[in-house]
């Protein structure tokens, strides 16, 4: 099955993954939504989401 959803790739420094490592262990959840979180919660703090 091929996935639709687009690709973004990243570049961390080594403290920055192992920081995003941590965090995704600490609450169970994938690195990948580690970042998604990140994001949405940026957004929020410069009003640029509307949502909830």
């Amino acid at each position: 099955m091929v996935s639709t959803k687009p690709n973004v790739h990243i570049r961390l420094r080594e403290e920055e993954r192992k920081l995003l490592k941590e965090i995704a262990q600490k609450y169970d959840i994938s690195e990948s939504d580690v970042v998604k979180i990140a994001l949405k919660k940026l957004a929020r703090e410069l009003g640029m989401d509307n949502s909830p």
